[in-house]
């Protein structure tokens, strides 16, 4: 996909995902099925995920074969408190780390895109590949938070 076109999806999804910091308690409280993570929970994953993911991007940029290290979502959820951080901080975290990269995305030349790092479980991963993972990630997230808000279950497809 061209860079221009992740930019965008970047953008649309930054806007859908802000609107949902703002949902009452009752419905942050909410999951998409038993078990599974709450709306506040997402938020703030999705929040900390853009910060490893600019971190990621920048690296790529910036080093030479840089290490790319992974993280354990579900560790992070209840180890960072996910329940009981501020959303507005998040909120604010969440759209200042997509801006930033953005940003980025923005300001380098297509020669960036086969930039490449060694993800500590995935391999060889390059600028492009890094920043459609945003992408993607940010939209998998946005299926379970319109399914939570709209009250219904979200099952993988």
């Amino acid at each position: 996909m061209p860079r221009d076109a992740i930019i965008q999806r970047l953008l649309d999804s930054m806007h859908d995902t802000l609107k949902f910091f703002d949902q009452p308690d009752f419905v942050l409280s909410r999951s998409y099925g038993p078990g599974k993570w709450t709306l506040r929970e997402i938020l703030v994953h999705l929040s900390d995920s853009e910060t490893v993911m600019l971190d990621r991007l920048r690296r790529l940029v910036a080093e030479e074969k840089p290490t790319l290290a992974a993280f354990d979502e579900n560790r992070w959820v209840s180890a960072l408190f996910y329940t009981q951080r501020d959303l507005n901080l998040a909120r604010q975290q969440f759209e200042s780390a997509r801006r930033n990269a953005i940003e980025l995305a923005r300001t380098l030349d297509d020669g960036a895109d086969g930039k490449v790092g060694i993800h500590s479980e995935a391999g060889a991963l390059s600028f492009a590949q890094v920043l459609g993972k945003v992408s993607a990630h940010n939209l998998h997230h946005l299926e379970q938070v319109h399914a939570i808000a709209e009250n219904r279950t979200w099952v993988k497809t």
